[in-house]
């Protein structure tokens, strides 16, 4: 689109150039060895370009003599496009509009530049208002109350809760926000902005999320997804998230056109043969691999809520939603193959919705395709053998379940099957039956399995993210952020300070290794002041079972499975491994606070100036040396902290929300 008198003038040399080009190719002879075929190729593609160009003319000359009508802004898709034409139709330049809006020329040359994605909405309201565009602006404003609050209040009368709406679809991290911002007193500009990614989700223009009229999830289906909501999904108040979780869906398969969709099989034990021939094993990992080697990209979420995953079928191509909340592999497993069968099941149908409830919900224990989907899960990971196993446990429990917690283990260890996955078909079937065996079967989980590759590697690996617009791509990775985020660095870096402002500005929940020694050190009647002693205790936790230390830590800290942790004072590399595993399928990412001597000895100085005298000898202890020499090199990210505590935390959550560009090693 031309968008000033300067490319107008560009353009319109262009055309006159390609004009005489194109006379000159049409009345030649094709170039001796030329073939007229592609002698007429060259003609077409000339006469195309020419006809491109001469239409940018065209409206260009139209909207400036006032005969062509500007788009109307009911969408937000429209917006920079309606903005341009009707400063041009206003007979405006660059320059003049900046001067309405009170801004320097380059700013408004570098909106248009950029198609205002640089622009926050409080400024393109004040661009609408400026070129007088009618009613466009109750786009932007309704009462004048679109304030972050309100929005808040509106959104959760229709399901969205307000923990929700500000981890997943408010442009800023919520620690960053103001406490004007968050209590709405100032303009709503960060309401403003949130709203633009709401209407692509929903559907609603700021004016209907900022007025009174009552927001109506029917009207969103329609606006993103074109699936029929099962009303089971409306009475189970999943709606919303239903809907946020679609829009997601989609935008996967926006960024992965380039992966070749083959026809999965559907019987079980091939399934798992290919995997194991593939990959060597059966695994979650594997698995994955296998999902998208047939060009079926999975999403994996991370919310509470009745949500359990959906496979949808959008124009004849599949992709898969996960959510749990659990460390389980195996439930990881289980839950991607029961959706995997979703997805190869009714081949012929361009589009297949498939939406999961609670384990316990009527539809699963009595929808034909969902047994059949959760029969199939348990013979590709029992190998064929998932009723034949499971009747070995009841006849061996007796037919007593408060005996099957241990058959499980006895014929899982006999057959030579991993007790979680039994465990797990077991607890399937007593759903059947009325009974809830869920619980005993979580206790059965290993504790032990790692996944290589996570959903969220996949993803980022083969996705192509730049094929989203900027809103769309902060949507889908503030849903892919959930990770542990450790912090490191040497004695006296600040990492304990720079911690809690991410843990406050990511609005995570934060666990610290220095406060549990410290507290065991005080349960145990030890002096928690002294050095010596929490360093000699430290060490002996790690040398005692690491994951347990981290379990402890954790447990201390009320982490529950699946929420995103901000971790301190991280001194071994085999407590970032443990870590690993106990989190897992959360990734732990490990970031390094760097400062120099001289500053580190400043601040221990006036914390504790005894410290800076033997620091040598504290520095050369088991739980300090690593940070010298192991920790910096396993970091994924290393920070200098000669920056101020503010420069930091944005780095940092900058970094976490663009997907904390780390290699990904995984490949199909």
């Amino acid at each position: 689109m031309i968008k000033n008198e300067r490319q107008y003038r560009i353009t319109r040399a262009q055309a006159d150039k390609f004009e005489k080009t194109l006379r000159e190719l049409e009345s030649a002879s094709p170039v001796a060895g030329l073939h007229p075929t592609l002698h007429k190729a060259q003609i077409d593609a000339l006469r195309s370009q020419l006809q491109d160009l001469q239409e940018e003319l065209a409206e260009y000359d139209s909207l400036r003599s006032g005969k062509r009508p500007v788009v109307e802004l009911d969408s937000f898709e429209l917006l920079p496009r309606a903005l341009i034409q009707s400063r041009i139709a206003a007979g405006l330049t660059q320059e003049q509009l900046a001067e309405k809006v009170g801004v320097k020329p380059q700013q408004i040359q570098r909106y248009e530049a950029t198609d205002y994605r640089s622009a926050s909405l409080q400024r393109v309201a004040e661009v609408v208002r400026a070129l007088g565009m009618g009613g466009q602006d109750a786009v932007f404003e309704s009462s004048g109350k679109s304030s972050l609050r309100v929005m808040l209040q509106r959104l959760k009368s229709v399901g969205l809760e307000e923990g929700f709406v500000i981890q997943r679809l408010l442009p800023k991290a919520p620690g960053i926000l103001s406490t004007d911002e968050r209590e709405g007193e100032q303009d709503g500009s960060v309401a403003m902005e949130a709203a633009e990614g709401i209407h692509r989700i929903y559907g609603w223009t700021p004016s209907l999320l900022f007025g009174s009229q009552p927001l109506a999830l029917g009207r969103a289906a329609s606006a993103t997804a074109r699936f029929k909501l099962p009303a089971r999904v409306r009475e189970a108040g999943l709606e919303a998230y239903v809907l946020y979780a679609h829009y997601l869906a989609l935008l996967v398969l926006q960024a992965t056109p380039h992966l070749a969709v083959k026809q999965p099989p559907q019987d079980a034990v091939e399934v798992r043969e290919r995997i194991i021939s593939a990959y060597g094993e059966l695994t979650f990992d594997a698995a994955l691999k296998y999902a998208w080697s047939l060009g079926i990209p999975v999403l994996a979420l991370n919310d509470p809520g009745l949500f359990h995953g959906a496979c949808w079928r959008i124009n004849g191509r599949n992709v898969i939603v996960l959510k749990q909340r659990t460390r389980s592999v195996a439930r990881w497993l289980n839950d991607l193959l029961h959706e995997y069968f979703h997805a190869a099941n009714n081949p012929d149908l361009e589009e297949h919705p498939v939406i999961e409830e609670d384990e316990m919900s009527p539809t699963r224990r009595q929808s034909k395709e969902e047994l059949a989907a959760s029969r199939f899960a348990g013979d590709v990971m029992l190998g064929g053998r998932a009723e034949e196993l499971a009747e070995r446990c009841v006849e061996a429990a007796k037919g007593s379940v408060e005996r099957l917690k241990s058959a499980v283990t006895r014929v899982a260890k006999q057959e030579g099957v991993a007790i979680d996955a039994l465990a797990n078909y077991m607890a399937f079937r007593l759903s059947l039956q009325n009974i809830n065996w869920w619980g005993a079967a979580t206790n059965l989980q290993s504790q032990d399995a790692e996944t290589l590759c996570t959903p969220r590697d996949f993803l980022l690996e083969y996705a192509n993210l730049t094929r989203l617009n900027y809103v769309d791509r902060d949507l889908l990775l503030r849903a892919l952020e959930p990770m542990v985020l450790a912090f490191s660095g040497k004695m006296g870096s600040g990492k304990s300070t720079l911690s809690e402002h991410v843990a406050k500005a990511l609005d995570w929940k934060r666990a610290s290794f220095g406060d549990y020694v410290r507290k065991i050190a005080k349960d145990e009647g030890l002096d928690e002041d002294s050095r010596d002693v929490l360093q000699e205790l430290g060490a002996r936790l790690v040398k005692s079972d690491p994951e347990e230390f981290c379990r402890d830590v954790l447990a201390e800290f009320d982490w529950r499975s699946g929420e995103p942790l901000i971790v301190e004072g991280i001194r071994h590399a085999e407590i970032v491994e443990a870590l690993r595993r106990v989190v897992a399928p959360l990734e732990v990412r490990l970031v390094f606070l760097e400062v120099t001597d001289v500053r580190r000895i400043e601040r221990l100085r006036i914390r504790d100036s005894g410290v800076v005298e033997r620091l040598k000898q504290i520095e050369s202890h088991s739980t300090e040396e690593q940070a010298s020499t192991v920790l910096p090199e396993m970091a994924d990210l290393r920070v200098s902290g000669d920056k101020s505590i503010s420069e930091l935390v944005l780095e940092i959550v900058t970094w976490v929300h663009q997907g904390d560009g780390k290699p990904n090693p995984c490949t199909a």
